[in-house]
């Protein structure tokens, strides 16, 4: 494991190869209006029959309500998340936020509420030894992926302030897109991530200090990463360091990406490994990505009081490249992550950048090499068949063609 001090659920649409789903038209039959859910198959034509449930006006047909122990606006947020601290007190629901209707069939929904239920006992058992750590109850909500700790009490997220549980699931439901981007853009499989990853965002610096002690192995008042096993990001997430929403959002993108980097198999942190470059290159790639500008630097990586040229870096790395000021290739891939200056911070960035658009799979297999702990000369070799000179060569002729100017 390893310690490392620091400065968004989307829903997947299975791939149904050559079926098809029907939505489903409403039409009378018997003289009860029903809605019919049809899924067929090529080949199958009209001998599948579709299947058909009695139209509810009460429920919409959906086979649930919204638990009455509970808001509705609560209810509807706990929508493909596995467990929350919000509702788990109310037996009704059992925890789930939503009872099955009692003038629908629809046992399908029946089925999959009951297993909801039925795994949440078991989750809970997790979330109170967190609970006993630090002596007393967090507000916690649970994904398919991640663990969200939200302490803020409210935070104004656009236009409009969230309240604590809707501010979880906001920050959930981040965490899951920022998950689904990087498997699917890299290529990783759900396999290869064991376990959960834990963000926990704290509303005070004493809370923080307690919290990173206790599940990242080290205290700070501003934030720590636990990289590798059991990964964990622990941060203060007050207007001290953070000037609001976006400021904490794009903080939580740059290190849950070190976290999904180091806690992929082979699980390992690569920034202690001469490996750097592609550890801080990642976080930055896909901070980037989102925001268009990268500011969030790690500790040991550098000053966070600092930035480079406004965070706008591929008109800055451009420019290096055009007065042939760029760090040397060979020299940035020997770096450590907490000894990469602001401009290879940059350089790395667009590293893992042309990389991406050269070939993402083969980046995953780099990525992969450098946490089985071979060389970055070694590991571009085998993923890219290029040295490290031929690297360096295309990628400047690659910035200078399409980076802008400003």
């Amino acid at each position: 494991m390893r310690v490392f001090l620091t400065g968004l659920v989307i829903l997947l649409f299975a791939a149904l190869g050559a079926s098809q789903v029907g939505v489903g038209l409403s039409k009378a039959v018997g003289g009860v209006e029903r809605v019919a859910l049809q899924e067929t198959k090529d080949g199958e034509g009209d001998s599948e029959k579709p299947k058909t449930y009695p139209k509810c006006t009460k429920c919409k047909t959906t086979g649930k309500m919204p638990c009455p122990e509970h808001k509705k606006s609560d209810a509807t947020l706990e929508e493909g998340v596995v467990y929350c601290s919000f509702v788990y007190t109310d037996d009704l629901c059992g925890g789930t936020g939503w009872l099955s209707c009692e003038k629908c069939e629809r046992p399908d929904v029946d089925a999959a509420l009951l297993k909801h239920r039925e795994g949440i006992p078991d989750l809970r058992k997790e979330m109170v030894k967190m609970d006993e750590e630090m002596e007393f109850e967090l507000h916690t909500v649970v994904s398919e992926h991640f663990v969200v700790v939200m302490e803020l009490e409210s935070l104004k997220v656009g236009k409009k302030r969230l309240k604590r549980h809707a501010l979880a699931h906001k920050y959930l439901e981040r965490l899951e897109r920022l998950y689904t981007d990087y498997t699917t853009i890299l290529g990783v499989k759900e396999s290869d991530f064991t376990e959960r990853m834990r963000v926990m965002i704290w509303a005070n610096e004493t809370d923080q200090e307690e919290g990173s002690l206790r599940f990242c192995a080290q205290g700070a008042k501003y934030g720590v990463k636990l990289l590798g096993m059991t990964p964990t990001y622990s941060v203060c997430g007050t207007k001290q360091y953070f000037g609001g929403d976006e400021e904490l959002h794009r903080g939580v993108v740059h290190n849950t990406a070190h976290l999904l980097l180091s806690a992929q198999k082979p699980v390992d942190w690569i920034g202690d490994k001469k490996g750097g470059w592609a550890d801080a290159g990642i976080a930055h790639w896909f901070e980037d990505r989102y925001f268009g500008i990268c500011d969030n630097y790690c500790y040991q990586e550098q000053d966070t009081s600092q930035g480079f040229k406004g965070g706008k870096w591929k008109p800055a790395v451009k420019k290096m490249v055009a007065m042939k000021e760029e760090p040397n290739a060979g020299t940035v891939f020997s770096r450590n992550t907490d000894s990469l200056t602001l401009e290879e911070h940059a350089i790395s960035f667009s590293y893992i950048d042309f990389l991406i658009q050269k070939d993402p799979a083969m980046l995953n297999l780099l990525l992969k090499r450098l946490r089985s702990k071979t060389p970055t000369r070694d590991a571009l070799a085998e993923a890219f068949g290029m040295t490290v000179i031929e690297f360096q060569e295309e990628w400047r002729e690659w910035v200078a063609d399409t980076y802008p100017l400003r």
